[in-house]
């Protein structure tokens, strides 16, 4: 592998990263010169892992050209957690391999319930249940819209109770009930899906607290 594109490999990793924990505001402009100077290299592999991250759907390309962070309103938030919500259910029919779950982490210490390690907690349970089914497709489908749901999931405080709410859901899942499951996931979707709007406000007022570097 060249250099540049061990570059490329590490921009990628590391600006997905600082994207999906909402480092940069929905619809701020990733100029290619300003990654540039964050990562301390030219231009060309920024370009590359930026167009990785189109395809990844975690940035938006425009039409006269450049790169920005997508902007979720309530429809674009309802359609991903629906979406994941019919992966969820298609992985709840066929899981066979619940060893793979394991147990659920401990949320008894005040970290563990901070919104970032519920979100990556969160993360961690639908990647395990999805490896739970014979389909790879499941598990990689899981993958890519975790990815795009973190600054979702980030924001979903609002949501009370939300470590028991998981813990609950990883021990049903474990235990091979899966009409039961199948159940609790409606819930917790419908959830989401009824506040989709207070969560896209959610991002908005965080972004506008903070907002990430600009060109």
């Amino acid at each position: 592998m060249s250099p540049e594109s061990v570059t490329a490999d590490r921009i990628h990793r590391e600006l997905k990263l600082n994207i999906i924990e909402g480092e940069f505001g929905p619809g701020a402009v990733l100029g290619l010169q300003l990654i540039a100077r964050m990562f301390g290299t030219s231009i060309s592999p920024v370009r590359d892992a930026l167009n990785r991250l189109v395809g990844e759907r975690i940035v938006e390309l425009q039409p006269g050209g450049g790169f920005t962070v997508p902007v979720f309103d309530n429809r674009k938030a309802y359609h991903i957690y629906s979406w994941h919500a019919d992966v969820v259910r298609a992985v709840v029919k066929v899981m066979d391999k619940l060893d793979r779950l394991g147990p659920p982490p401990d949320f008894s210490s005040r970290e563990s319930r901070e919104p970032g390690a519920i979100a990556s907690a969160t993360a961690e349970f639908f990647t395990a249940l999805a490896s739970c089914s014979p389909n790879p497709e499941h598990l990689m489908a899981i993958e890519v819209l975790g990815e795009r749901l973190h600054v979702l999931r980030l924001q979903e405080g609002m949501f009370a109770r939300q470590a028991e709410e998981l813990g609950s859901l990883w021990k049903l899942a474990g235990s091979g009930n899966r009409n039961a499951t199948r159940v609790a996931m409606w819930h917790y979707h419908r959830k989401r899906l009824l506040r989709a709007s207070d969560i896209c406000e959610a991002i908005i007022l965080h972004a506008n607290r903070g907002k990430g570097p600009e060109p």
